[in-house]
C-alpha cells in the first residue's frame, strides 16, 4: 500500500486529495480524499517515485492466472505439503544441491519421510533444516526485517555453520563475483530493509519476490547460506501474497550463475527478472491453459 497527497488541476483550479493505493486480488485499486484548495503543509516536499514495472503488462497477467487457477486448486498454508509433497521435496533438494550438496532427490525424499541414508550428518542436516524453515514460514505473518533474517539463518545453519545468526566478519567471493567488505554488510542490510520496506507496496509481488533474492545474494551477508537464504526469502514473499513457490533447478545452476553475472556486467535486473519469469511459466504451465 502506497500513501500520497495528490494534486489535480481541472478547468484551471487546483486540488487537493489525500491517495491510497492498495495492491488487492492481483490489482491496483486507488481511494480518494478530497483536502481542498489550499496547499497542504508538506506537499512540495519531493515523494519518492514508483519502480518502474519490469515485467510487460501481458507477463503481469500471465503470472496473474497462474496465482488464480492456483489458489483455486491448493490451500496456500501448511496443508500444500501434502497437497504439493513433490514440489517441496524438489525445492529442498535442488536448493541444497546448488550450494554442493551431493544427497540426491530420492534420498532427500526419504530422509524427509524419516528413514535413514548413508550420507554425511552435515548433509542430512541441511536438508532437515530446511524443511524446519518453509515450515516456520508457513505459520510466519510478521514483517521481513532484520530479526526474521537472522532467525531463519540460525534455523537454517544449526549444527552445519558456526556464528548462525550473525553477518560475517570476513571478505568472501563467489567464483569471479567479489562480495561487500564485510564491514560494509550491516549498513547494506539496512538499506536493504528500507528498500524492501518502501517497494511491498508499489511494486508487484513476483518482482518484488524476485529483487529481493538478487538484493540479498549480492550482500551476502553471511558466510555461508546465502544462496538458500536468498531464495528462502523469495518463496516467502510470493507464499504470503497467493503465488507457489518458485524453484530453481540445479541442472540449470550454471545459467542461473550466468544470469546472475549479467546483472553485473551490466547493473541491472531485468535479465534475472525475466529469466526467472520463464522458470516459473515453465513450472505452471498447466495453469496458464486452465
Amino acid at each position: 500500500m502506497s500513501q500520497y497527497i495528490e494534486k489535480k488541476v481541472i478547468k484551471g483550479r487546483t486540488y487537493y486529495y489525500f491517495t491510497e493505493n492498495k495492491y488487492m486480488n492481483g490489482k491496483w485499486k486507488k481511494n480518494r480524499k478530497y483536502l481542498g484548495v489550499a496547499t497542504p503543509s508538506g506537499f512540495e516536499k519531493p515523494r519518492r517515485k514508483k519502480p518502474k514495472q519490469i515485467l510487460t503488462d501481458k507477463e503481469i497477467k500471465i503470472i496473474e492466472l497462474i496465482r488464480k487457477n492456483y489458489s483455486k486448486a491448493h490451500h496456500l498454508d501448511s496443508r500444500l505439503w501434502r497437497e504439493e509433497r513433490e514440489r517441496f521435496v524438489s525445492f529442498i533438494f535442488n536448493t541444497n544441491a546448488i550450494e554442493g550438496n551431493p544427497i540426491t532427490y530420492e534420498d532427500t525424499d526419504t530422509v524427509l519421510r524419516g528413514g535413514k541414508i548413508k550420507a554425511k550428518k552435515k548433509d542430512v542436516r541441511e536438508i532437515m533444516n530446511m524443511k524446519k524453515c518453509i515450515d516456520f514460514l508457513f505459520g510466519y505473518s510478521g514483517p521481513i526485517d532484520e530479526r526474521l533474517v537472522l532467525k531463519l539463518h540460525i534455523m537454517q545453519m544449526r549444527g552445519v555453520l558456526d556464528g548462525a545468526g550473525r553477518y560475517r566478519d570476513v571478505d568472501v567471493s563467489v567464483g569471479r563475483y567479489v562480495c561487500p567488505s564485510n564491514s560494509e554488510v550491516p549498513a547494506l542490510m539496512r538499506r536493504f530493509f528500507v528498500w524492501f520496506k518502501e517497494s511491498e507496496s508499489n511494486m508487484h509481488p513476483f518482482e518484488l519476490a524476485v529483487l529481493t533474492h538478487l538484493k540479498f545474494v549480492r550482500i551476502h551477508p553471511f558466510r555461508d547460506g546465502n544462496g538458500r537464504m536468498s531464495r528462502l526469502l523469495m518463496n516467502l514473499v510470493l507464499l504470503k501474497r497467493g503465488y507457489p513457490l518458485l524453484n530453481i533447478f540445479n541442472d540449470e545452476k550454471l545459467l542461473y550463475y550466468l544470469v546472475l553475472r549479467k546483472v553485473d556486467a551490466t547493473k541491472r535486473p531485468k535479465s534475472f527478472v525475466e529469466y526467472l519469469f520463464s522458470t516459473y511459466i515453465r513450472q505452471y504451465e498447466d495453469y496458464v491453459k486452465k
